[in-house]
This record gives structure tokens, C-alpha cells and sequence, in this order.
């Protein structure tokens, strides 16, 4: 297809079964003829094992706008969202997790409001769902907006966030992030961030720092709960690891954009934090193995 306005760019690796929902999700709203015209789904596997070419195979035998690339080795996931970027052709990308999925209905409304709003990026508004996206965790979306809000710049939106947590809660998630293709490719440092597992928040939060920026009100992405897999992602494998990298991403942030929050109080609470969940997962460990040891016992005395 030819000058798509957007760009789905989904990079996967081994989640066949959960990325056949999340193409569900798009594909499903492709019946409006005018929406499929303007939109291109492109993938890039990072050298699955499973199924996912098949999967993949499956939907493109129905749809030409579905791009399929497969990496001959596993890039990690800096390398692969790359990738999957240079390998679109839409105005705008919008960079979504496998494992999530899109509303029904939110890409007539996301189409509509780039061509009303013409930012440079924005945010979509999220909802966080269970494991098997079926039913809301929350009885409301992420964020608690009635309208859009707009922004002179990135700048302007970044300095009017009030808690350090929101800093990593509206730049952290992958699946909400959607913005102007070329600023991205035109962005010279980007490979300065590679193996950092934090490529889309630190080179949206450089390269568009002086841009257009909105945040959408209506919610266009299911989050999916309890799927995150620490120990395939170098340096985040543990609690107190993933609590010293969200440090140093809150810090670069206050120092990218000139914040006035204390450095020394996001150290004390991401640590503080991440210590107590570390210390609640080992006790729950604990007290499992010793359940389960006896059990053991019990049914080896029955013997």
C-alpha cells in the first residue's frame, strides 16, 4: 500500500497466541474499507520459535497491508523496535506490545484526531486488563481525562507533571506511545540508547522534546497484566535491578528537562520501593516451598 497515514508497528518474539488477539483486535476493524486504506500493520519477529510466521502468514492471506519481517537472530528488544520502525511507511507509527490490543473502534477515533490535532506526538490513554484481557482491573482507564489535552511542546506537557511516578507511568509503556515518523528517523543519536531495554521513552523524550504534543482522552489500548518477562531482558532480571533502572530514567528525565523535583527523594522511593517488593517476593517464595515441602511430607506418610 502506498502513503499509509499509520503505522502499527508491533515488534514480537514467541507470543504467537497473544498476538493473534492483538491482530484481532486491528484486523477487526478493518470492515470500515476507508480505515484499512489508511492504515499498515507491521511486524518484526525477533526470531520466534513458536508459531508466530504462521500466525502471521494466516492473517496476511487476507489482508495486503500487513507487512511480515523475521530476524535471523533475536536483536533484543532495543534493536527489534528499531527495526520494526524503518521497516514502516505511515505519516504517524504507533508502537504497541504483542501481547496488548486495541479497542474496538479506536482507530477510526486515533485517525481522527491526527488529522484534527496534527501533533507531533502523542499519548493514548490506556486500560489495564487481566492476563487473558477479558475483564478491566481498574473500574476506569489509566489516566482520568474528559478531553484531550494540548500541548505547545513536549516540553511544556513534562514540566506540568506534578508526581516523579507519572514520569514513568505516561513514558515507560511501549503499546500508548504514537508520533510522527520522521522526527524519529531523522533523529541522529538514537543509537546511543541501544541496549538501554528504554529506546521509545528515551529518544521520544529527545527528539520531541520541542514538538507538539497531546494527550488523548478516550481509552484505544488494553494493557495485559502479569506478562512481563524480566529474565529474557538483560539488566532488569530482579526487583532491585528494575528499581535502580527506573532511578536512573527518572533522573535522566529531571535532568533532560531541567526538573526541580529532588533527586535525592526519587532515589529514596524507587529503592525503598523496590526493596520491599523484593523482600514480599522472597518471603512469598519462602513460605510456598515450605507449603509445599509439606505437603510432600504429608502424602509420603500415607505411604
Amino acid at each position: 500500500m502506498s502513503n499509509p497515514i499509520l503505522s502499527i508497528c508491533i515488534p514480537t518474539y514467541n507470543r504467537a497466541n497473544f498476538l493473534k488477539k492483538n491482530l484481532d483486535s486491528i484486523i477487526s476493524q478493518f470492515n470500515d474499507r476507508n480505515i484499512k486504506e489508511l492504515v499498515e500493520v507491521v511486524i518484526s519477529d525477533n526470531a520466534s520459535t513458536d508459531d508466530t510466521a504462521m500466525v502471521v502468514k494466516s492473517f496476511q492471506e487476507r489482508f495486503d497491508n500487513i507487512k511480515f519481517f523475521e530476524n535471523d537472530q533475536n536483536l533484543l528488544f532495543d534493536r527489534n523496535l528499531l527495526n520494526v520502525i524503518e521497516k514502516s511507511s505511515g505519516e504517524y507509527c504507533l508502537t504497541i506490545g504483542d501481547d496488548d490490543a486495541l479497542f474496538s473502534g479506536s482507530l477510526a477515533t486515533i485517525i481522527s484526531k491526527l488529522k484534527s490535532i496534527r501533533a507531533d506526538y502523542f499519548i493514548l490513554n490506556s486500560w489495564g486488563y487481566d492476563h487473558d484481557l477479558n475483564r478491566p482491573l481498574l473500574s476506569r482507564p489509566n489516566t482520568q481525562l474528559i478531553n484531550d489535552v494540548i500541548f505547545n511542546s513536549l516540553a511544556d506537557f513534562v514540566r506540568s507533571i506534578k508526581k516523579h511516578r507519572d514520569l514513568i507511568g505516561y513514558f515507560g509503556g511501549m503499546s500508548t506511545q504514537l508520533f510522527l515518523r520522521n522526527i524519529w528517523m531523522n533523529y541522529e543519536h538514537k543509537n546511543d540508547f541501544l541496549d538501554t531495554q528504554s529506546m521509545h521513552t528515551l529518544v521520544l523524550l529527545s527528539a520531541y522534546k520541542n514538538s507538539r504534543f497531546a494527550l488523548l482522552a478516550f481509552p484505544a489500548v488494553k494493557t495485559r497484566s502479569d506478562n512481563m518477562r524480566w529474565n529474557a531482558i538483560p539488566g532488569l532480571e530482579t526487583t532491585i535491578r528494575r528499581s535502580k533502572a527506573t532511578v536512573e530514567s527518572v533522573l535522566w528525565i529531571k535532568k533532560q528537562y531541567s526538573l526541580s523535583i529532588s533527586g535525592w527523594k526519587i532515589k529514596v522511593y524507587y529503592l525503598t520501593r523496590g526493596y520491599w517488593v523484593a523482600f514480599k517476593e522472597f518471603t512469598k517464595k519462602i513460605l510456598l516451598e515450605m507449603g509445599l515441602k509439606k505437603i510432600i511430607d504429608f502424602y509420603r506418610s500415607l505411604k
